[in-house]
């Protein structure tokens, strides 16, 4: 009999953390790499222990995306072989300065974020009732697009030096700092706050500022416009429920 009960206690609280708490775990990852990490890494980049504490950070959020988001086995996977990638490349970058690494280093990341977000998306907009879950993965997707469009800033200035122009000498691209302030050049475009300090001056680096602003703008009008007919329509059928049970 306790046997039975400690079972189904194991069972409730397996539940509870895949059902409930999955995406909590995964915009809370999020939130403390953007708000803490990134700074840290900024101001003291030479720092061994922050080095790793920013390696293991993103380990944590690459990995929490991938139970958060996928239950499909085959997925978490393919998924799991390729963060294994990620973060091995990341480590040898790191500990042998191997900077030849560096446009893989930006490539697999960004495939993952753009995979991330696309499954985030997917369960934000579907079909169903507004939970704190689907509010959750809102917000997350929202984080997601501003780290995807500053690696791709950054793959631009590996690829094409010169294209944004800077009111100092920038770090060298290697350097985690330089990462950091493409960082906050997303989000100040995203949210269209336009400091001016940071400029793009090549038409690839204009165009890819302007699609983010615009992005900016239109997700969230259309997510609070998704969100407003899917708490209508459940209003709806839940009204309708209680109708026929009467």
């Amino acid at each position: 009999m306790i046997g039975k009960q400690n079972e189904s206690t194991f069972r409730y609280f397996a539940q509870f953390w895949s059902e409930e708490w999955k995406m909590t775990g995964f915009l809370v990852a999020l939130i403390f790499d953007t708000l803490i990490v990134y700074p840290l890494v900024s101001v003291v980049s030479s720092n061994v222990e922050i080095q790793i504490i920013n390696i293991l950070v993103i380990s944590a959020v690459l990995l929490l995306g991938l139970f958060a988001l996928t239950h499909h086995e085959i997925t978490r996977v393919v998924f799991g072989g390729i963060f294994i990638i990620v973060i091995s490349i990341r480590l040898v970058r790191f500990v042998l300065r191997a900077n030849w690494l560096l446009e893989w280093d930006l490539l697999l990341p960004l495939a993952i974020i753009i995979a991330y977000l696309s499954m985030i998306l997917r369960y934000v907009y579907k079909e169903g009732p507004v939970t704190r879950q689907r509010l959750q993965g809102a917000v997350a997707a929202y984080l997601l697009i501003t780290m995807a469009f500053a690696l791709g800033y950054i793959l631009i200035s590996f690829l094409i030096p010169g294209a944004f122009r800077f009111p100092d000498k920038p770090p060298s691209i290697d350097d985690p700092r330089f990462g950091y302030i493409f960082h906050y050049f997303s989000i100040s475009t995203i949210t269209t706050l336009g400091y001016g300090d940071i400029i793009p001056v090549h038409p690839f680096s204009r165009t890819l500022a302007t699609v983010e602003a615009l992005v900016g703008q239109l997700y969230p009008a259309i997510l609070l416009a998704r969100l407003v007919s899917l708490s209508v329509i459940d209003s709806r059928r839940t009204d309708k429920e209680k109708t026929i049970k009467r």
